[in-house]
């Protein structure tokens, strides 16, 4: 089969093509930045041609885009399109019913509440590593010391203009924040749709306040305004507030005693207590696989959106060979043995006390590292999940 991958740009695109080619595909790459998930008429100008021209019989990209779907619906060819943010709002475009659509979805709450919308074209996929190209990645380099610490994490804060609470509520609002600040570090439990089923959160108010800032979706859409509200403002709040909070009392606990090094792009001109262990932007290709090899404790927290599904970051920590400390979710439990592959959480004291005894023991550390990055290699593989994703029957 010959496929047209189109990039735009997303971390392992080169993984995913070569992988690929490993499977027997032929494929032909296309390039060109989209400039409207729905609308872009340049862009499909250019593809429908150049499928035509180039005799492709699919597309594939990371994530999905509605006006690919639109011209492989025109071309009568399929449109392969694995998902890895969440939320990823271009699901709930009108363009998700066609026929030509195959989209993985790498957690199971996103597919479960797409189906009983009657969307017929998703399915579940977890996503996938290469361990092979992290190995290679980590043993080219000639710094890897540089690298070392006892407590690491990677990822945003997001003090953008993407933290929307804080955009639309430059003053405290009091239900708001006491429900944020009651889910945080809770999982087992929806606090914020309680909330906003007793009346202390008002969420007309919220979406009155996206309107005014044009935050939300188009006619182009049939996604329910309250999933965007609760994803796009108040989980993200709670992912930030978990963040703040996890990260500053990592300093304040382990700060002195032990090497902590924080990576983020966020300006952290807000947290003062963190920015002395703040070592800056890491590329992904290069720079992040000796950060996950090179520190004893790898954090994660999840986007609060994220309702069941296992991360990236998880899979790409434990694919270099990282010890993994993770917050619960449902398809970690899943997927992985607790304490064998992964050491999960479910409260604020528990991740702080589980840092500090795996501190100590550094040859229980090492083992779960080592189970961790034996059973991504085996049922996290990009031949596993390209087989999911094209609805191959593997051996």
């Amino acid at each position: 089969m010959k496929l047209l991958l189109y990039s735009w740009q997303a971390n392992n695109e080169q993984i995913l093509a070569d992988n690929l080619i490993n499977l027997g595909f032929e494929m032909v790459w296309f390039k060109k930045v989209c400039k409207h998930y729905t609308r872009d008429m340049e862009l499909a100008a250019e593809m429908i041609p150049f499928i035509h021209k180039e005799g492709i019989e699919g597309v594939i990209s990371f994530n999905y885009f509605p006006i690919i779907s639109m011209i492989c619906d025109t071309c009568k060819i399929p449109y392969y399109a694995w998902v890895y943010d969440c939320p990823h709002f271009t699901l709930y475009a009108k363009h998700v019913m066609l026929s030509c659509n195959h989209i993985g979805i790498f957690d199971k709450e996103m597919v479960r509440k797409l189906q009983g919308k009657g969307v017929k074209t998703v399915y579940h996929v977890p996503l996938s590593v290469d361990t092979e190209y992290f190995a290679k990645a980590i043993d080219t380099k000639a710094d890897k010391e540089k690298y070392h610490c006892d407590i690491s994490f990677v990822g945003s804060f997001y003090t953008d203009e993407h933290n929307y609470y804080d955009r639309l509520f430059r003053n405290k609002m009091t239900g708001i924040d006491k429900a944020i600040q009651k889910q945080s570090f809770s999982y087992e439990k929806d606090y914020l749709r309680e909330a906003v089923a007793s009346g202390e959160v008002d969420l007309c108010l919220i979406q009155k306040k996206m309107e005014e800032q044009g935050l939300m979706l188009g006619d182009d859409y049939f996604a329910n305004p309250e999933e965007l509200l609760f994803a796009t403002v108040l989980e993200k709040k709670v992912t930030v507030e978990e963040r703040r909070i996890l990260l500053t009392e990592v300093a304040e606990k382990f700060g002195e005693k032990y090497r902590f090094c924080l990576y983020t792009g966020s300006d952290l001109k807000n947290l003062p207590q963190l920015q002395q262990y703040h070592k800056g932007v890491v590329d992904y290709h290069t720079q992040m696989p000796l950060i996950f090899a090179g520190s004893r404790i790898n954090l994660n927290l999840s986007l609060r959106s994220i309702h069941s599904g296992i991360p990236l970051r998880v899979l790409d920590i434990m694919a270099c060979g990282g010890f993994v400390l993770s917050n619960w979710q449902p398809e970690i439990a899943e997927y992985f043995v607790e304490n064998k592959e992964i050491v999960t959480f479910q409260s604020l004291e528990e991740c702080k006390e589980k840092m500090d005894y795996y501190l100590k023991y550094e040859q229980k550390r090492q083992k779960i590292a080592e189970a961790g990055q034996k059973m991504v290699r085996e049922k996290f593989n990009y031949t596993s999940g390209l087989l999911k994703l094209f609805e191959i029957e593997g051996d």
